[in-house]
């Protein structure tokens, strides 16, 4: 578990401290900094155990890593029981921290500690997944060369990972429907057929002594997902609601062969009836409790959602006039103490707005 990040210069995070519960939906507007929390932690943990510079240096859908207006190194530090690690940017020597030379990999890189206290420190945040799942991809018919097969962090790859369950972890996959239909109303079984998966290859092609690459698309048989209801049978995955899919996506990740201990999901509510979130709390809360180890983080545009957890599991985030991103405890609010057993979490989000995250008053409190 990670108790504790701090992130300076890392996107709209100038400079953030957060305090993580095993349980911890973050809130706020649209473009306040929420997912940047989680892509922070993440690409911290990614870049203490592998290339910083592969993951600071990739651009993705044309973000800025650097904060915009920042001064000085670009700083993920994550506390979690076995210590403290840390990752830290710095621009060439003589040269501002231009977001410029961060892209094309000229910043130098800390990593600290070091060897075994770097080993202490991480290990409890390894099997990290990071999910931005989408009921496109979640739906698609899949196949898959890893053993056991995974999911991607859109979704791809669903139907490979249940089918896999099916055959191998009758039990687990038993458990995961017998959990889906108390989330989706009327749902009977979940099963699977044999469909065509397209895939392109690179091929080597030889004449004489000479050798030349081509590109070859191969259709493969892949598994289709089924869904049989009360009133439907044999409906395709394709043809199903996306929260359907969120669910057996997110389901199938907690309850699969390769669980993470932390999960990082956007939008965890997202497709969901109120009623289903109220469900899918009371699961998360199940599951934490038999696997000991595993943290959930995540974000959330939903007050009902927040109704069904406790006042120190919620963050707020929002953007302050200085256009950098805070984030506060609910229970930091100054009128918190007053009325906490008035109000229960969506509530209190509701009547106190975030506003006051950013506030020179709450930030000198």
């Amino acid at each position: 578990m990670i108790s504790k990040v701090t992130i300076r210069n890392f996107k709209c995070l100038r400079d953030v401290t957060v305090d993580l519960e095993r349980f911890t939906v973050f809130v706020g507007a649209n473009g306040s900094g929420k997912t940047s929390i989680l892509s922070a932690i993440h690409n911290a943990v990614r870049a203490a155990t592998g290339d910083p510079q592969k993951v600071f240096s990739h651009e993705r859908h044309g973000d800025w890593v650097y904060t915009r207006g920042g001064v000085g190194d670009l700083s993920i530090a994550c506390w979690t029981e076995g210590g403290e690690f840390r990752v830290e940017a710095t621009a060439p020597e003589g040269y501002p921290p231009d977001p410029e030379f961060l892209q094309k990999g000229l910043w130098q890189y800390r990593i600290s500690p070091q060897g075994a206290a770097l080993d202490q420190a991480l290990y409890p945040a390894r099997r990290m997944v990071f999910l931005q799942m989408n009921a496109r991809e979640l739906a698609q018919a899949s196949y898959s060369d890893h053993d056991p097969p995974r999911i991607e962090y859109n979704g791809k790859g669903l139907a490979s990972v249940l089918a896999f369950m099916a055959l191998n972890a009758p039990d687990a996959f038993a458990e995961l429907v017998d959990i889906a239909r108390g989330l989706i109303p009327r749902l009977k079984r979940i099963r699977f057929r044999k469909a065509p998966v397209p895939r392109t290859e690179t091929e080597v092609v030889r004449f004489g002594s000479d050798t030349v690459e081509r590109r070859v698309r191969r259709m493969l048989q892949g598994e289709l997902i089924l869904l049989d209801f009360d009133h439907a049978e044999n409906v395709s995955a394709r043809t199903a609601s996306e929260g359907t899919l969120l669910i057996l996506g997110l389901l199938t990740v907690l309850l699969g062969p390769s669980r993470p201990r932390i999960l990082l999901m956007d939008d965890i509510e997202h497709g969901l009836h109120p009623l289903a979130q109220k469900k899918l709390v009371e699961e998360i809360r199940s599951l934490q409790g038999r696997f000991t180890d595993l943290q959930i983080l995540a974000t959330s545009h939903s007050s009902r959602l927040l109704n069904y957890l406790e006042p120190e599991q919620v963050r707020l985030v929002a953007v302050g006039e200085d256009g950098h991103s805070h984030c506060r405890k609910l229970s930091d609010h100054p009128k918190f103490e007053k009325w906490k057993d008035e109000f229960s979490p969506g509530e209190m989000w509701s009547v106190f707005g975030d506003k006051w995250v950013a506030s020179a008053e709450a930030l000198g409190a």
